[in-house]
């Protein structure tokens, strides 16, 4: 990719303390989950790990889906030190036009607090149909 920053489906690479410690202490989203919870939840998705140069880690996704009608992209961050480089932009783009999804009908689903315009750029919008969503919390 550019400037030398590389996006990994690779679980074994991810440093699973630094996205524990990003999610439950400086995400608003992730606030309280344990490690086990995170372990967890890396487990059963299909998680990218973006790197720099050096292969350190840097930025973080995970998608649940089933590769036939849904995916939902979940718990994206860029560490702080490399942020306001596009980075965000990059890990976006390289997931929802990643060739594991070409051939699949999918419905795209996030949950943002404040970045709905970055997501727009992506093609996500608000729901056609807010009525027919449900939620149990």
């Amino acid at each position: 990719m550019e400037n030398g920053f590389t996006i990994s489906t690779d679980k074994n690479k991810l440093d699973i303390e630094v996205v524990h410690d990003y999610l439950c202490n400086r995400s608003y989203w992730g606030k309280g989950r344990t490690i086990e919870t995170v372990r967890k939840s890396i487990d059963n998705s299909l998680c990218f790990g973006m790197y720099d140069k050096a292969a350190n880690f840097v930025g973080f996704a995970r998608v649940v889906t089933d590769y036939a009608v849904f995916a939902y992209l979940m718990d994206l961050f860029v560490l702080e030190p490399y942020r306001n480089r596009g980075l965000g932009k990059m890990l976006v783009d390289h997931i929802v036009n990643n060739d594991l999804f070409n051939d699949i009908l999918l419905c795209w689903r996030l949950d943002t607090l404040d970045a709905h315009e970055l997501y727009r750029k992506y093609g996500f919008q608000e729901p056609a149909h807010p009525e027919r969503i449900m939620e149990r919390r």
